[in-house]
């Protein structure tokens, strides 16, 4: 009897150290070369035929449908003392995606971004500048 009853727990135990983990079963690879990482990325504007640096995304906000709506912008300031928040709508964002790197650029002048009003934070009405 103490054979039989031990097979079955041998299998069992065998079974549950070869299956894979359930993790594993909802990994899927992207390629370098379908993402980039957005989040501190510094965004640009195109001012009177000027690349200008505007501010850094700070944050991506989305929608209850996990679709992206806004990012909040870290801007101006110096060595981060004097920063601001403001939000700015995702449709103003241009993506480009250069050999080594994430180009992003403002479809909205600097100075409406720099008029802004700030962003006040989670659980606050958001005022989004956008084209």
């Amino acid at each position: 009897m103490p054979i039989l009853l031990t097979l079955p727990i041998a299998l069992f135990l065998a079974l549950l150290l070869l299956a894979p983990p359930a993790w594993a079963q909802a990994v899927q690879t992207i390629p370098p070369a379908e993402s980039a990482e957005v989040l501190g990325q510094l965004v640009h504007v195109e001012d009177e035929g000027k690349n200008q640096e505007v501010g850094r995304i700070a944050e991506i906000l989305v929608n209850a449908e996990g679709q992206p709506v806004a990012v909040v912008l870290d801007v101006g300031g110096f060595l981060g003392v004097g920063n601001r928040k403001v939000a700015v709508a995702w449709s103003a964002l241009r993506f480009q995606k250069t050999k080594d790197k994430l180009d992003i650029t403002l479809a909205v002048p600097a100075n409406t971004v720099r008029a802004a009003p700030d962003y006040k934070g989670p659980g606050k009405p958001v005022q989004a500048v956008g084209p």
